[in-house]
């Protein structure tokens, strides 16, 4: 025997507007200090990433270096 049962409508946003307007919200009321925090986590992203990248240019050459492939 198989039930299909409907969603529960009271979970589901009834409109686009509907799902957007609790973003839209929280963008609006941002604080002041909002743009410092997200330049503060930019730059935190970039200098992971900048270290990453040295990190696994470094073991590429070492690896190389170790198994005698390089030039």
């Amino acid at each position: 025997m198989t039930t299909f049962t409907a969603p529960d409508t009271l979970m589901v946003p009834s409109t686009a507007h509907a799902a957007r307007s609790g973003r839209s919200r929280r963008v609006a009321s941002r604080s002041p200090f909002s743009e410092v925090r997200e330049q503060a986590r930019q730059r935190t992203l970039m200098l992971a990433a900048t270290a990453t990248g040295i990190v696994s240019v470094t073991v590429a050459a070492s690896a190389a270096v170790v198994l005698g492939l390089s030039a």
